[in-house]
């Protein structure tokens, strides 16, 4: 016998009308002779329903049904994986507003710190949008680029603040507090033949080189590193300071 067989016969046992049942389990009657012909199976929730509404067990209401404990099962599993899916989904929205917010509230951060340091927007940047910020100290200049957060809710480079420093044909690009680049260009300084970046330690020693160098070339970088060593290790301490100053989160 079939769940349908047994829910007609406990209604009938009553004395119930499918209306009478449909009402007590608030589905329409429809549903109830579809049950019981076995065009279709209750939900779970309404399965449980009718266990209490005939007082008799889940075992008992399910037995011998092989179609339906199938079915059950197959609704169980797609359940508990739309659960998973839908735990996981309502994570990731969550995670991407949170961060969405968090990068909001960095940009505005930058921004006002900026302002308070006396940076100015690089009008002489048409690239910018006005999210070029420069400032000069002491015949230094130092150059910041301010990503727009727009609706990115997950983390890119380019969120992460960085400070270019020149001081007459040197550059180096601050990174963070300890990586560090320093750009060599032939077209800046007039007394080199080469271009090169290349990454250095704070004391202007160099560490590696993304490109692929010569000895000869390496050789040559390491000189004119050693040959401006002073120079550098004053642009990278005061570049660190300019951008700790912009990241700053306390007033």
């Amino acid at each position: 016998m079939d769940i349908g067989d047994r829910i007609k016969e406990q209604r009938l046992n009553r004395s119930w009308t499918q209306e009478k049942l449909a009402s007590s389990l608030n589905v329409s009657r429809s549903a109830v002779s579809g049950w019981e012909v076995g065009r279709n199976y209750p939900d779970l929730e309404t399965i449980v329903l009718i266990s209490d509404l005939f007082e008799i067990s889940l075992d008992k209401l399910l037995r011998e049904d092989t179609s339906m404990v199938k079915e059950t099962s197959k609704r169980t599993k797609r359940f508990k994986f739309y659960q998973i899916a839908l735990i996981i989904l309502s994570l990731l929205v969550v995670s991407y507003i949170g961060y969405n917010q968090k990068l909001r509230h960095d940009e505005h951060t930058y921004r006002a710190n900026l302002k308070s340091h006396g940076w100015l927007m690089d009008n002489n940047d048409g690239h910018s949008d006005g999210n070029a910020y420069t400032i000069e100290q002491e015949g230094i200049n130092y150059w910041t680029y301010i990503m727009p957060t727009g609706w990115i809710g997950f983390p890119l480079t380019e969120n992460k603040v960085n400070v270019i420093v020149r001081d007459k044909h040197l550059v180096v690009d601050i990174k963070d507090d300890k990586n560090f680049e320093a750009i060599i260009s032939k077209s800046n300084d007039k007394n080199v033949t080469f271009s090169a970046s290349v990454t250095i330690d704070k004391n202007a020693n160099f560490l590696h080189s993304n490109e692929t160098l010569s000895s000869n070339k390496k050789h040559k970088i390491k000189r004119y590193l050693l040959e401006y060593k002073d120079n550098y290790q004053q642009m990278i301490d005061r570049g660190t300071i300019k951008r700790a100053q912009i990241i700053s989160k306390t007033k």
